[in-house]
């Protein structure tokens, strides 16, 4: 008897053992493939979002170059008349060095390359013959010229954006240059710089030829530093991203974006390691959020362990009585244990389907703005894919909310979140169904409108604009948008480069007043 129940106890330690170790394979194997899935997107969300700092940080260095290039423009077209008059000549070199504070020093150079006047901070350029490159290019073409950089005998590391001066026969007279200069603390590091993104990250400068002109990281720049990036990593494109390794030798993730005025191309990297630990971090979270689910099954398990045990006992009891007439019915009623197995099968499917419910959950909150409910970045790219392939045509709008800084420094985080989420609810009630809705990040929103036409894009954007101006935002008052908006044919145009385009059209909106929409 003693030995019977000795079988029976062994069993049931089996049958538990066995049950335990298949949910524990189970749930291994879940987080191993969870894990590698989330890899892969991590890493692509971060070379988008690294592809997609760089082109944020070209498209400002261009308005930044254009804008300059049309300040030198309008001065230089100033002097052809006052050439002679070296007084006039260097009351405008001032004007524009100091209006601007963007220029380190403003030379007038005549045509045979000596400096007639300048600016009064570099008055002791005037009556030199400068020799430089950047000279012999304007003297030699007579048009526009962004020089390549290098270094001045006083070790300044500079750029040259010169316009040519002619007088009213169009006779060519000299140049109005203006040095730019790359040092810390300039306007370039200004624009380009790591402290508005990852503390992790690197951001270089490349020109032409691979050369690194600018070198920065959160805390840190170098001007002018020694290093080399092959572009041919890039094959030719102009923006994208790729795997690499920094100038430390590092395996780094990176976003890129060529310039069009100076032509050269920004580098956005940081290390690949850091993204495994952070998702290191979040399977760990993901771990303890499933744990109690977890230690529920276990509990489960084990009952229904003890409950599989039992008709095995009364298996054991009914051999006793084998000669008795109704052995055989009592058990054929035994059969329940076919029941009881499938109560298991049951139950374990149940706590596995538990734990991927959780886990979609937590995939679709890291997908979802959890402000808005509507689409986070990592959502947007993931769910484009497919509206890429099925939509013939689709337009693009982008929008932010004017002076949004000042409603957070003036009302509080508390009101500037109300804004963000009454907008959300305009964006939602102006939309069909199926369309993209996105939260990019801080007062920055995107909608992608499939099938839509470039007309009803700017009409569903003008009707959004003017129901927001006459709303009352709670704490807030009346708030303003600017939108940007553009159509694009997938298959013709990235969606990279469509969203590049509808960008330009809302900083395009910003500038010529803001509160209204901009099509490109």
């Amino acid at each position: 008897m003693d030995q019977q129940w000795r079988f029976a106890f062994n069993l049931k330690r089996l049958i538990l053992l066995l049950a335990l170790m298949s949910t524990l394979v189970t749930l291994l194997s879940s987080y191993l493939a969870i894990f590698q899935v989330e890899k892969k997107l991590l890493i692509e969300s971060s070379l988008r979002a690294s592809q997609s700092f760089a082109t944020r940080l070209s498209l400002t260095a261009d308005l930044f170059f254009n804008a300059a290039q049309k300040q030198v423009t309008y001065s230089a077209d100033l002097l052809g008349d006052r050439f002679n008059n070296v007084d006039a000549l260097t009351e405008e070199a001032d004007r524009l060095q100091v209006q601007s504070k963007r220029f380190s020093s403003v030379p007038v150079v005549d045509k045979t390359g000596v400096v007639r006047a300048a600016s009064r901070n570099s008055a002791a350029m005037v009556g030199l013959t400068l020799v430089s490159e950047a000279n012999t290019v304007a003297l030699k073409t007579r048009n526009p010229v962004l020089s390549s950089p290098f270094r001045t005998p006083q070790n300044n590391h500079i750029i040259v954006l010169s316009s040519p001066i002619r007088n009213a026969r169009s006779g060519y007279l000299g140049y109005l240059a203006t040095e730019i200069d790359l040092g810390k603390n300039s306007i370039v590091d200004t624009l380009i710089n790591a402290r508005n993104y990852r503390k992790d990250a690197y951001i270089y400068v490349i020109d032409r030829e691979g050369d690194v002109l600018y070198r920065a990281a959160s805390g840190w720049i170098e001007s002018a530093p020694q290093g080399h990036v092959n572009k041919a990593l890039l094959d030719g494109r102009e923006q994208g991203f790729l795997r690499m390794n920094n100038l430390q030798g590092e395996e780094s993730l990176a976003g890129f974006s060529t310039m069009e005025v100076a032509g050269w191309t920004v580098l956005v990297l940081h290390p690949a390691k850091d993204d495994v630990v952070l998702l290191y971090h979040v399977m760990m979270q993901v771990l303890l959020y499933t744990l109690p689910i977890v230690i529920l099954v276990f509990i489960c398990i084990w009952l229904l362990t003890r409950y599989i045990s039992r008709p095995l006992r009364q298996l054991a009891s009914k051999a006793d009585t084998m000669d008795s007439h109704d052995v055989s019915e009592e058990i054929q009623q035994i059969n329940a244990w076919y029941y009881e197995a499938s109560k298991l099968k049951t139950v374990m499917l149940q706590g596995i389907r538990l734990l991927h419910q959780r886990i979609e959950q937590l995939s679709a909150e890291a997908h979802t703005d959890p402000m808005t409910g509507l689409l986070n970045r990592r959502g947007f790219y993931e769910a484009v894919d497919k509206q890429l392939t099925e939509s013939s045509r689709i337009a693009v709008i982008t929008l932010d909310i004017d002076h949004f800084k000042k409603i957070n420094d003036t009302c509080g985080h508390d009101v500037g979140d109300v804004v963000i989420t009454q907008l959300a609810r305009h964006i939602l009630s102006n939309s069909r169904e199926g369309d993209l809705l996105c939260r990019m990040g801080g007062e920055e929103f995107l909608l992608l409108l499939p099938d839509a036409s470039l007309t009803q894009a700017i009409q569903l954007a003008e009707r959004l604009r003017k129901q927001v101006e006459v709303q009352q935002f709670e704490g807030a008052g009346q708030v303003t948008i600017s939108l940007g908006v553009t159509l694009f044919y997938p298959g013709k145009v990235n969606i990279d480069g469509a969203l590049k385009t509808a960008d330009k059209a809302l900083y395009q909106a910003k500038n010529e007043g803001r509160n209204r929409v901009v099509n490109l």
